[in-house]
C-alpha cells in the first residue's frame, strides 16, 4: 500500500539517488561503530544493537533537517551529518520524537514535497507535537501551534490547519499550567536559563547568526517539490527556517542545556549549513565554487 494515499509530506529515501545512497551507508556506519563500541565496552551483541541503530537515526535526522532548511543545497546536509557524528563523542544521544517533529513541522511549512499536508498528516503531528509536549516542555506545542497557524496564512493556505492550532494551543497551554503548579519551571520561566551562562549563550548565538544570512538568501529558490514538480515556494521555505531556528532558540533559553542537547542534531544542520554556506562563497571567491 503506498503511503502517498495517506500522506503528502512524507519523502522515502529512494536509493537510486547518489545522496541517498551515502546517506544510507553512513548510517549504517555510524551503526557499526557505534555497536562494536558497546560490544567493546562489554554489553552483549543484541542490547548493543539497539543504541547503535539510536546513534544511526540521530545522524540521519541531521542529515534531514537539512535537507528541509537548505533544500538547494544537498552537500550542506552531509555537513551536517558530520557534525553530529562529533556530537556523538561528546554528547548524549537524545530522545528522537523532539526531533522528528522539528522534521514534520519545517515539511508542512516549506511543502518540499510540493504538496499541502494531508488530514492524516496534520493528526499525526498533532498527537506527536502533544506526545513531546507533556513529555518534554510547553514549548514544543506553541511551536507546532505556530507551524499550523502559519501554514493556514501562506500561500495556497490550508484553512483546516486552524483547528490543529487551536489544539495544539491548547496542549502547550494546559503543559505550561502544569509545569508552573508543579513548579518545574523554576529557572525556565521566570529566569531565562541561557542568559545564566554566558559562554553557552555564545555557544548558540553564533551559528544562529550565521544561519541567518542563508535564510535571508533563500529568497530565490531552485529545488521543486518531489511529487509536485513546481518550484518551492521561497517564503514558505524561509518561514519554515525561522520557525525552526527559533524554536531551538526558545528551548535552549527556557532549559539552557538540557535543552540544547535535546536538539543536537537541529543545531548541526544549523551549523552545517552555516559552515557549508561560508566555504562556498570562499571557493566562488577564488573561482574553485564546486557549482
Amino acid at each position: 500500500m503506498e503511503i502517498s494515499r495517506f500522506s503528502s509530506i512524507a519523502r522515502p529515501i529512494d536509493p537510486n539517488y547518489s545522496t541517498n545512497r551515502a546517506i544510507l551507508i553512513l548510517m549504517l556506519f555510524v551503526i557499526f561503530a557505534s555497536a562494536s563500541f558497546q560490544v567493546l565496552s562489554g554489553i552483549p551483541p543484541v542490547q548493543a544493537l539497539i543504541p547503535g541503530i539510536r546513534t544511526g537515526i540521530y545522524v540521519f535526522l541531521a542529515w534531514a533537517l537539512a535537507r528541509e532548511l537548505d533544500p538547494d543545497n544537498g552537500l550542506s546536509a552531509f555537513a551536517a551529518a558530520f557534525l553530529a557524528c562529533v556530537g556523538l563523542l561528546y554528547f548524549p544521544v537524545p530522545g528522537m520524537l523532539p526531533l522528528a517533529l522539528f522534521l514534520l513541522l519545517a515539511r508542512i511549512l516549506n511543502r518540499s514535497t510540493g504538496l499541502p499536508a494531508k488530514s492524516f498528516d496534520s493528526v499525526v503531528i498533532l498527537l506527536l507535537s502533544s506526545l513531546v509536549t507533556l513529555q518534554e516542555n510547553w514549548i514544543f506545542g506553541a511551536i507546532a501551534a505556530a507551524a499550523f497557524f502559519l501554514d493556514s496564512r501562506l500561500s495556497e493556505p490550508k484553512r483546516q490547519q486552524l483547528f490543529f492550532a487551536g489544539i495544539a494551543a491548547l496542549i502547550s497551554a494546559f503543559a505550561l499550567l502544569r509545569e508552573l503548579k508543579t513548579g518545574s519551571l523554576e529557572g525556565g520561566v521566570s529566569e531565562a536559563a541561557l542568559l545564566e551562562e554566558p559562554g553557552l549563550f555564545l555557544l548558540i548565538l553564533i551559528p544562529a547568526i550565521f544561519f541567518v544570512p542563508h535564510i535571508l538568501a533563500s529568497h530565490k529558490m531552485k529545488s521543486k517539490g518531489d511529487l509536485s514538480g513546481l518550484p518551492l515556494d521561497p517564503k514558505r521555505v524561509q518561514v519554515a527556517q525561522v520557525t525552526a531556528l527559533l524554536g531551538a532558540l526558545a528551548l535552549a533559553a527556557l532549559e539552557g542545556w538540557p535543552g540544547i542537547e535535546l536538539l543536537i542534531p537541529l543545531w548541526s544542520a544549523v551549523a552545517g549549513i552555516s559552515l557549508y554556506g561560508i566555504l562556498h562563497s570562499l571557493l566562488r571567491i577564488t573561482g574553485r565554487s564546486p557549482g
